[in-house]
């Protein structure tokens, strides 16, 4: 019975070894010969089962394991050990090595002595962990080569913001080494300047969160460097097991900082020399306006005095002198309309009632000279515009109208003006073919005109397609001062 009992459990051994994806490898305690080697050691070395039994261990053992092996036989041999592991490389048949993480035994109840070699092929495992490692130098290579300070912020429901990573980026940009920073987060904000720190610490409410963990712009104080630092944080954020990481990055934006305020300064600058030239041109038109109105039509004037009393007294017998007096007083006439209009063009008199009297004018000359009928509406009261904000808003329409005649093929076009709050909004459509290519010749630099001379004066010029057809130019223009509205 007893006999029965061990043959059976001897088969059902042998048949978990059989399967068993551990190596298991039986050899002599004195010769080191393989005794019995299952299928799954066979298989990773590349032998033959039978084959197998004509080596020992030391046959597929890498001369440098070999001596820690001896030393773990020796200790089981004399009883200071019942089991020992080790971590070796085993060599293939063909040459190849793969690691191994080996359990060995000593079992004396055998006519012979035998030693048992339990292994795990761990080469998934080996391959897994070198990935890591270079997943790791991989990350640390890119974090060193970034332009700013790389951080890694955890938040937990039951704790306080705690800051896992920074890289060593943070002594160039803030002046505080990694550890020092690791170790007070705190530091940060002592760093930045007082007008900022409200803004900061808004931002940091809002994200209900530890220092810099939101997205924020300001300026730090380098008291080392004696100078004054933009810096940028930007976060991204993502769940974990323990609550929310946060991954961030500071970078110095001081530089595109200063280049920022360099190009505003150049633009205002820019924004006053046009202003200027345009309100030195204005000047001009008027003085020349007045010139021809005053010096011109006073002499044109005397000399229309002076043929006419020529005229009156010339004797009825000459007929060639009374003809070429009134050809030179039909000169006369001729050039005080031309006088008129040359001075209407550098300054229109409408402009002296304001803006919607000189519109007003401007849109009937356009019809009279275009054929093209327009529509007109504009408040009763009177628009209280400053004098610039007066002159450009005119140009402007006077410009929008040229490009209407010039470039639209239009038929009809409304201008209506409307009185906002603190604004007045100019609106021109017209039905015509639309905003069209801007030209390749450097001309066309019209509408761009407009919008310079709208933001000169704190307006806004937008050109875009009509609702149906055609362009739609729309102004907005600030008043000179506030008017309080009727209905409150």
């Amino acid at each position: 019975m007893a006999s029965s009992r061990a043959a059976d459990e001897g088969t059902l051994l042998k048949a978990i070894l059989q399967e068993s994806v551990t190596e298991v490898v039986v050899f002599d305690a004195d010769t080191l010969r393989i005794v019995q080697a299952n299928p799954a050691a066979a298989k990773n070395l590349h032998y033959q089962p039978k084959a197998l039994q004509k080596l020992t261990p030391l046959d597929f053992l890498p001369p440098e394991d070999r001596q820690a092996f001896h030393t773990l036989l020796t200790l089981l041999r004399h009883g200071k050990k019942r089991r020992t592991a080790l971590s070796v490389h085993c060599r293939r048949r063909d040459g190849t090595l793969y690691p191994v993480e080996v359990r060995i035994l000593y079992s004396a109840d055998h006519e012979k002595p035998v030693f048992i070699w339990i292994a795990n092929d761990v080469s998934q495992r080996e391959a897994t962990r070198q990935a890591l490692a270079h997943s790791v130098s991989d990350m640390h290579a890119i974090v060193a080569h970034i332009p700013g300070m790389a951080f890694q912020i955890q938040r937990r429901p039951d704790a306080p913001p705690t800051l896992r990573y920074v890289s060593e980026q943070s002594a160039q940009l803030l002046g505080i080494k990694a550890s020092a920073l690791h170790g007070k987060p705190e530091r940060f904000y002592k760093l930045i300047l007082e007008e900022d720190r409200p803004d900061y610490l808004a931002q940091l409410a809002q994200a209900d969160g530890g220092h810099m963990t939101f997205n924020w712009e300001g300026r730090i104080w380098m008291k080392a460097w004696k100078d004054v630092k933009w810096v940028a944080i930007r976060v991204s954020q993502r769940k974990d097991e323990g609550g929310t990481i946060w991954d961030g990055i500071m970078l110095n934006m001081t530089h595109s900082k200063q280049a920022e305020a360099e190009l505003l300064r150049s633009r205002a600058q820019l924004s006053a020399l046009a202003a200027h030239v345009e309100s030195v041109k204005e000047q001009e038109r008027l003085h020349l306006a007045r010139e021809v109105h005053d010096d011109l039509g006073g002499n044109l004037t005397t000399i229309k005095i002076g043929l006419s009393w020529l005229m009156r007294h010339l004797p009825p017998d000459q007929p060639l002198l009374i003809q070429r007096t009134a050809y030179l007083d039909n000169v006369v006439d001729q050039t005080f309309e031309a006088a008129h209009r040359i001075a209407s063009n550098l300054r229109p008199a409408a402009l002296d009632f304001g803006i919607v009297p000189a519109v007003a004018w401007q849109l009937q000359r356009f019809t009279r000279n275009t054929d093209i009928p327009h529509e007109f509406s504009a408040p009763e009261d009177a628009i209280p515009l400053g004098p610039d904000a007066e002159i450009a808003a005119f140009r402007i329409v006077q410009e929008a109208l040229t490009n209407v005649a010039k470039h639209a093929r239009a038929t009809r076009v409304k201008l209506r003006l409307v009185r906002e709050p603190d604004s007045l909004r100019i609106t021109l459509t017209d039905n015509g073919r639309g905003l069209q290519p801007a030209p390749e010749n450097g001309h066309g630099f019209g509408i761009l005109g407009m919008i310079e001379r709208a933001a000169t004066l704190g307006g806004e010029l937008t050109v875009h397609p009509a609702k149906r057809q055609g362009t739609q130019v729309s102004l907005r223009i600030p008043l000179a001062v506030s008017v309080p509205d009727p209905a409150e």
